[in-house]
């Protein structure tokens, strides 16, 4: 295995949310396995075996952001495979919201004939109900077969059978589309342009035959049973 990057080397979204949803880097995103604090770049397949495909639309695909939710717990010593990947018919959008970090998170959404370059992570459920109980109640856990078959990876991976994503019930407006992350432009300079005051609000609704998984309202966590139709 390679010789580990420490990931509380790069900073906290908490303290500059200006860089959300990822700030590394270009030099440091690549294929990786993050675990118990630290990157190891992925130049071969792992073993994802009972775990759930989940799209890292946001800050879930920065190593730093998995190290703050999963520090401390076993989980954290499971490892979390991060590998880049194309999406096709889907892009990822601004919420019109502010979170308690003090940035604008995004959320997946369709925007037919686009490609979006994006991650998937493969969790276990552990990491997952973790996870889980950190998205906030707006947000939903959608999707299944059809956004499988929609994404793109390098063939030296194990394509998933299913994918999930975190989906917001709306989306930040300019009034004629949403307002779309520019993976290719400086993130601050984004998240200092966004506002909400003076933007509209559209809803986002979840594609019809995507599954939907359940959560408690409450602890925003995933039930057993419910969990493992995941894998």
């Amino acid at each position: 295995m390679t010789t580990p990057v420490h990931v509380r080397t790069w900073p906290s979204l908490s303290d500059v949310p200006q860089l959300y949803p990822d700030a590394r880097n270009r030099r440091n995103r690549y294929p990786l396995l993050y675990r118990a604090g630290k990157s190891f770049a992925l130049t071969s397949a792992v073993n994802t075996q009972g775990r759930t495909a989940l799209l890292a639309v946001g800050s879930n695909g920065y190593p730093r952001q998995l190290s703050d939710k999963l520090a401390g717990t076993e989980a954290d010593l499971h490892g979390v495979p991060l590998i880049p990947a194309l999406l096709s018919d889907f892009d990822v959008a601004f919420c019109p919201v502010r979170s308690s970090k003090g940035y604008m998170p995004v959320s997946l959404a369709a925007r037919p004939g686009a490609v979006c370059l994006t991650w998937i992570q493969w969790l276990t459920a552990e990491q997952l109900d973790i996870i889980s109980s950190t998205e906030g109640s707006r947000y939903a856990l959608v999707g299944g077969r059809d956004l499988a078959s929609r994404v793109r990876i390098s063939s030296r991976w194990r394509a998933p059978a299913t994918l999930y994503a975190w989906w917001f019930d709306s989306l930040l407006s300019d009034g004629e589309s949403p307002t779309w992350l520019d993976v290719h432009s400086q993130q601050r300079l984004q998240q200092f342009e966004l506002e909400i005051d003076n933007s509209e609000v559209r809803p986002n609704p979840i594609p019809a035959g995507w599954q939907v998984v359940p959560r408690d309202p409450e602890h925003r966590r995933i039930e057993p049973n419910n969990m493992a139709e995941l894998c």
